[in-house]
Order: structure tokens, then C-alpha cells, then sequence
């Protein structure tokens, strides 16, 4: 329930008109807004919640946040108004006040690469301890992140929150919104590049959650990334490292390589060593697995739990996720969305799994790279000329730079969607292994269901 003063306090509004002084619920949406609750309408790029104000009201009959200089009329509103600078960021205020009468810890995780799996694996291993609550899937914008903290149901041991940004300012925002006692950021890698510009931009970008994170709290530093690496030792809160490569107050080595099966992992810290078998694929999940077991033993999980949480967590949807076909051929479903060292990662992952038949590559392009676009498409080509793979296939205008750099490469660079998984389907045959992996915009997991 939320009380009409605290939301004037929490958003610094000015209510113009008052029938209903106590809200059932805070909601962004007018075609699921329920009874009694209060409407926020959200301003996008190419739409505007003021324009569904009216409908809100009529489904709610409880009240509405507005700009105060929105032309939309409210004489005739049935509910409560209060108007607002920017509703926005009156939906972020709501969720900063919602966070400081919740008493639990709260955790907020960010990164070019992983974010999301590092947080469902980090909820797995919490909840063996812990009453926890954390976003679902990816909603991790300015919408999506405070939502999740307004959605919150008594008052949870835990909160575990992923930030997700594509455009400067954003992280910090959340990051306010959060004021976390712990943080997290993965990994900096190209990503977004249309809206952060550089990977010097990126970098400034994630450090705001260190930077905001609540004084006396803890950071995680993945000390093998040269750029959050290069900048730890200037913060002034507690700092905790993880790697694999370099010293570490959690460091991770493989104790078996089992192929398809996954690994056996070994991770040595503070509070001893974490032994566990992981069916999770590729050397970027053994950072997410690290990662989350360094948050997860500093906030007091048993070793023992951990283990168990790494050794039942499966692949998170659309994330690697190998699968085989009737027809004989093992695909490997990655299709989430795509940077510059997701593929690599993907790549390299697959070279390195045994294979009976050919690896095979299906890529999309990379989206959201900006002026650096055919600089990292024409480095992939370049990467995967190395790989070794028994074929390549391509979609899209971006790819075109990355044909043009496979050299003898056994490849094929195609258009059209169609005419692609017709190629793949008369060149695939029993015990080859296909990855399927490109940007959303692609829609690369309709490739995966043609080749099932």
C-alpha cells in the first residue's frame, strides 16, 4: 500500500486534485493496471504514457503521477493527480523510497558480458541461505529495475538487482535507485556502442555503480579485466577480487575438462575451498559461476551450498544452450544477443568442444556498434579465419565485413533469412555441431527451430 504523502515526499510532487489517499500499487501500464493503483505514465522514444492517463484512471479509479507541463487535460481525471517534473525519474524516486524501508541487503550486478546469468546463478546460491528477491530475466533498464524494487513482497533477506545500460547516465541512476551494499560489475567489453561511444565510455559508464555503491559497502572486482583491474585500488570501499588468470581473493582453476558434460571446478577462498561440477559450457561462464560464489561466500553462504547451487544451475534461456536434433546434428542455442567478445567467447567455446562431424558457425550481425561497427565485424572475420571451423555461415549487411576477411575459410554470406537455414540444412549431417548466435535484432532463434 503507498500512502499519498510519501509518494509527494518520495517524488517532490504537487497534487493538484485529491479523491484517493492511499494506493494499492504502482504501475507503468494501463492495460494490466488493477484496482486502486497508481499510474506513472512513462515518456519513451516513440511513445508517451501521459496519452493513456485517461484510460489508466478509468481501469483504476485510484490516481496518477503527470508532468507539469504535459497538455493532457485532467479536469474530468476520476482519481488522484499529482503533478511532477519528470515522471521518469519519479518512477525512480518511488523505487530509491520504496529501497530504504526494506531492511535487507541489496546486491546490484552490471557488465558488458554475463550479468544476467551471474545474477540467476547468485539468486540459486542466496536462496540455499537466504530469503531472496531479484529481477526476472532481463529487466534491467529504467523502467524494468525500479519496477522489480516496487514489486518487492515483505521484506526480503536479500535483493539482487541487474543493471543494464546503453546510454551514459543510466547506470548511475540505477545505481542511486539501488544505493547498494554490495556491487558487481562482470566484465567491460564493446557493447552499446552507439550510445557509449568508446570502451574508455563503457568503462566510465559501469564504474558509476562502484562509485554509488553505499559507503562502508563492498565492490567485486574481476581482476583479470585490465580496465576495472587498472581502476579498483582508487575506491574507498571494501574491495573483494575474483579471477582466474591473475591473484585473487577467489580464484577458479578447472580440476577436469568433462566436454559436453561441463567441468569440475575448484575455488579457493577465504573461507576455504569450493569444490563443484558445473554443466555449464565455455570459460565466460566459469567468471559468471566465479563471480557469484565470491558475493555469495562474502555474504555468508556455506561452501557447501554454493557447490551444490553451481552443480543443479543449467544453462539460462537462449545462453549456449546445446540441444540435439533428430536429425543427428547438436545445435547450440546462443541466440540472446551478440558483441564483440560474446562471439569470440561462443567461438572459441565451440572449437574447443569435441565434435564428431564439423563445426559449423551461424552468425548474425552485431548490433549497436556504431562508427566501430565494420572495425569489429572485419576483427570477428578475422578470428574466425584462426578457429578452425568446418564452415561459416553469415546473415545480414554486417557480416559482409566479416566475409571479407575469412580468406579460405569454408563460408557462405547470405541475406535473406530463408534461403540461410536452407543452405545450413543441406550441409548439416550427423554428429556436427552448429552455434546459432547474433544480435536481437536478427531474431537468430528462428534459425534454431527451422534446423530442430
Amino acid at each position: 500500500m503507498w500512502r499519498l504523502e510519501d509518494i509527494v515526499k518520495a517524488v517532490g510532487g504537487t497534487v493538484l486534485k485529491k479523491e484517493k489517499e492511499v494506493f494499492a500499487a504502482i504501475s507503468t501500464d494501463s492495460r494490466t493496471i488493477g484496482k486502486g493503483d497508481l499510474f506513472i505514465p512513462i515518456l519513451g522514444k516513440s511513445f508517451d504514457g501521459h496519452a493513456f492517463i485517461g484510460e489508466a484512471l478509468k481501469r483504476s479509479g485510484g490516481g496518477t503521477l503527470c508532468r507539469a507541463d504535459s497538455p493532457v487535460s485532467l479536469a474530468d481525471a476520476d482519481g488522484t493527480v499529482i503533478l511532477v517534473e519528470d515522471t521518469n525519474q519519479a518512477l525512480l524516486d518511488l523505487a530509491r523510497f520504496k529501497r530504504h524501508t526494506l531492511s535487507g541487503a541489496f546486491i546490484s550486478i552490471t557488465g558488458s558480458n554475463g550479468k544476467t546469468t551471474t545474477k540467476e546463478i547468485l539468486a540459486a546460491m542466496m536462496t540455499k541461505r537466504y530469503g531472496v528477491h531479484f529481477n526476472e530475466k532481463n529487466l534491467n533498464n529504467l523502467i524494468g529495475v525500479p519496477m522489480s524494487i516496487l514489486s518487492v513482497a515483505g521484506d526480503p533477506e536479500i535483493c539482487i538487482l541487474e543493471l543494464g545500460t546503453n546510454t551514459p547516465g543510466e547506470i548511475k541512476k540505477l545505481a542511486v535507485a539501488t544505493n547498494p551494499d554490495a556491487s558487481l560489475i562482470t566484465n567491460v567489453n564493446p557493447s552499446h556502442l552507439e550510445g557509449l561511444a568508446s570502451l574508455e565510455g563503457i568503462l566510465e559508464e559501469k564504474l558509476d555503480l562502484f562509485r554509488h555503491t553505499k559507503e562502508g559497502g563492498k565492490i567485486f572486482v574481476n581482476i583479470d579485466d585490465p580496465g576495472i583491474a587498472g581502476w579498483w585500488r582508487t575506491t574507498q570501499r571494501t574491495t573483494v577480487t575474483f579471477g582466474i588468470d591473475s591473484d585473487a581473493d577467489f580464484r577458479l582453476a578447472v580440476g577436469e575438462d568433462l566436454g559436453w558434460e561441463g567441468s569440475d571446478v575448484i575455488i579457493s577462498c577465504p573461507a576455504g575451498t569450493i569444490r563443484a561440477r558445473t554443466s555449464l559450457l565455455g570459460r565466460h561462464n566459469l567468471y559468471n559461476i566465479l563471480a557469484a560464489a565470491a558475493i555469495a561466500s562474502t555474504m555468508g553462504v556455506e561452501g557447501e551450498l554454493i557447490g551444490e547451487a553451481i552443480g543443479k544451475f543449467v544453462s539460462y534461456d537462449k545462453r549456449f544452450q546445446p540441444a540435439t536434433s533428430p536429425k543427428g546434428y547438436v545445435i547450440i542455442d546462443d541466440t540472446y544477443n551478440a558483441n564483440p567478445s560474446s562471439m569470440k567467447w561462443a567461438i572459441s567455446t565451440l572449437a574447443a568442444l569435441p565434435a564428431a562431424g564439423k563445426r559449423v558457425a551461424v552468425l548474425g550481425g552485431m548490433k549497436e556498434l556504431g562508427e566501430m561497427s565494420a572495425r569489429y565485424h572485419r576483427e570477428l572475420g578475422a578470428y574466425l579465419r584462426e578457429a578452425g571451423l568446418g564452415l561459416i555461415v553469415l546473415l545480414g549487411e554486417e557480416t559482409k565485413d566479416t566475409m571479407a576477411e575469412l580468406g579460405g575459410a569454408p563460408a557462405a554470406h547470405f541475406d535473406n533469412k530463408e534461403e540461410l537455414i536452407g543452405y545450413v540444412a543441406s550441409q548439416a549431417g550427423p554428429g556436427d555441431t552448429i552455434l546459432v548466435k547474433g544480435s536481437r535484432a536478427f531474431r537468430m532463434e528462428d534459425i534454431v527451430e527451422a534446423l530442430k
